[in-house]
């Protein structure tokens, strides 16, 4: 059983490859408003976007986190405590080849990033997760690709970028995605695991 949404949902991927062109005003609206739609705890609606479209500033950004995770790295034997994570030898050197590499492989040189950002409230967060996949699938469905970059969270380490981008006082990046048109082929989503593994039915 299946309809056309449904197979959307199972088409779309990540994206991280993008055309020079840009990405319309309008476009990104639609998006937004997309995800303005998506499901949120008591109706909080509790998301502000932040939308960045000067590549310049999307570059220095990227630049940046690979600065903030050079200085996790330097410090790992502290973080380690705070962040369990950075026991594992094998993430290390994940970390360490997107903090000391030159190209943009954070922002990928997309033509849009869009913050979403809220307050530390309960459910907050989860409403927002909601809100990403919303944008998500809204693009895919516009021919538009989009990729969530998880490492963009560690901006919030820094307050002067933080104010750089207009953050306000108070809220974090609950997500971070970046959006634009595909460049050359997308290519099929991964296999998923089976139903077996996942899944445990009761009654």
């Amino acid at each position: 059983m299946s309809n056309s949404f449904i197979q959307m949902i199972k088409e779309r991927r990540s994206v991280r490859s993008f055309d020079e062109k840009p990405l319309e005003k309008e476009v990104l609206e639609e998006i937004i408003q997309a995800g303005k739609y998506a499901p949120s705890a008591m109706n909080k609606q509790p998301w502000k976007f932040i939308v960045i479209t000067d590549k310049k500033i999307i570059s220095d950004l990227s630049s940046k986190v690979r600065k903030e995770l050079q200085n996790i790295l330097k410090k790992r034997f502290i973080n380690q405590f705070k962040f369990k994570e950075l026991k594992d030898q094998e993430l290390l050197h994940h970390l360490a080849a997107f903090a000391f590499s030159e190209k943009d492989i954070i922002f990928f040189e997309a033509p849009a990033l869009v913050f979403i950002i809220t307050t530390d409230s309960l459910f907050f967060n989860e409403s927002c997760a909601c809100c990403a996949e919303n944008m998500m699938l809204a693009a895919h469905s516009l021919g538009i690709g989009s990729c969530w970059i998880g490492f963009a969270s560690v901006l919030g380490m820094n307050k002067n970028i933080m104010n750089s981008v207009g953050i306000p006082e108070g809220y974090h990046i609950a997500a971070a995605i970046v959006f634009g048109y595909p460049k050359g082929n997308i290519g099929k989503a991964s296999i998923r695991k089976v139903e077996s593994d996942v899944i445990k039915w009761i009654g």
